[in-house]
C-alpha cells in the first residue's frame, strides 16, 4: 500500500498569499483630457487634409483694366482660371510649386494615428505604452503640422509684397480659402499638443503596492472561552419512606388485628 501523497503547504489567514491587485483605472476627470486630445487631434487632421486640397495662394495679371492671367496654387498643383498662352504654358510645365502638401499631410497623419490610439487608450492608466504612443503621436503631428502651417504663411506673406500697379499693368497676389482652414487646422494642433501635456501632468500616479496594508496588526490568536456545564449541588441522602400497603388490602386489614405493644391485656405486660 502506497503512502498518501502529502499536499504541499498553503497558509491560511492574514499571512496567506496575497493575489495580485490590478492597476486602478484613472478617474474620469483625469481622462477627459486625454479624450479631448484625441478628438482636436482628429479635428486637426481632418482640417490640414483638406486645406492641401484648396487654393492657399491666388495671383492675378490685369492689363488695362482686363485680366489677362489668374491662376491659384494648391499643397500640390497649380490651377488656371484663365488658360495661358502657349509660352506662358511651357513657362509653368517647367516649374512647379512648393508642395506643402506632403510634409501637412505626412503631420496630419501623425495626429490622425494619435487620435485613434488615444481613443483606444482611453480607459488605460498615462504610463500605459498605449498612452504613452498616443501622446507622443499627437505632440509629433502637432508640433510637424504647426511648423508647415508657419513656413507655408512665411511664404505666402513674402508673396503679397511682390504685388505692383504701374497704371496699365497690375499684378495682384491673394490668399485663398485653403489658407485660412490650414491656419485654423494649425491652431487646432496646437490646442492639442497642450491637451496631450496637460493630460499626463492632471492623473495622480498609482499608489505603490504593499504586501500589507499600511495599519497592519500582528495577528494574534484568539480562543474563545469554553463553557463547561454547571454540576448540580449534592443533595443530603434521606432513607426512602416505608411504603404505605393500599387501603382494604391483607397487609393492613393484618396491621390493624394485630395488638399493639403497649396493650396491657397482652400476657406478656401482665
Amino acid at each position: 500500500m502506497s503512502a498518501p501523497q502529502q499536499q504541499p503547504y498553503q497558509p491560511t489567514g492574514p499571512f496567506s498569499a496575497i493575489p495580485p491587485v490590478a492597476a486602478p483605472r484613472p478617474p474620469s476627470d483625469a481622462r477627459l483630457p486625454r479624450l479631448f486630445a484625441a478628438m482636436m487631434g482628429v479635428f486637426a487632421s481632418l482640417l490640414v487634409l483638406l486645406a492641401t486640397f484648396l487654393p492657399q495662394s491666388t495671383y492675378e495679371q490685369l492689363s488695362d483694366g482686363k485680366a489677362v492671367s489668374k491662376f491659384a496654387e494648391t499643397g500640390w498643383t497649380r490651377t488656371f482660371d484663365i488658360e495661358p498662352s502657349a509660352e506662358e504654358k511651357e513657362f509653368y510645365d517647367k516649374t512647379h510649386v512648393a508642395r506643402y502638401g506632403i510634409p501637412l499631410s505626412a503631420a496630419a497623419l501623425t495626429l490622425f494615428a494619435g487620435a485613434v490610439v488615444g481613443f483606444a487608450a482611453y480607459r488605460r492608466s498615462s504610463t500605459s505604452i498605449a498612452a504613452t504612443t498616443s501622446r507622443t503621436l499627437l505632440v509629433a503631428g502637432g508640433a510637424g503640422t504647426a511648423i508647415g502651417v508657419w513656413m507655408l504663411g512665411m511664404d505666402i506673406s513674402a508673396s503679397l509684397s511682390f504685388g505692383q500697379d504701374t497704371g496699365r499693368f497690375v499684378s495682384r497676389y491673394g490668399t485663398g480659402s485653403g489658407f485660412w482652414i490650414l491656419l485654423a487646422g494649425g491652431l487646432v494642433a496646437l490646442l492639442t499638443i497642450g491637451l496631450a501635456i496637460v493630460a499626463n501632468r492632471r492623473e495622480p500616479a498609482p499608489p505603490r503596492q504593499t504586501p500589507y496594508p499600511v495599519a497592519y496588526v500582528p495577528y494574534t490568536p484568539v480562543f474563545p472561552q469554553q463553557q463547561y456545564p454547571r454540576q448540580p449541588q449534592p443533595q443530603p441522602y434521606e432513607p426512602p419512606s416505608p411504603r404505605t400497603p393500599p387501603s382494604g388490602s391483607a397487609l393492613q386489614q393484618q396491621d390493624i388485628l394485630r395488638p399493639s405493644s403497649d396493650d396491657p391485656r397482652q400476657p406478656g405486660n401482665t
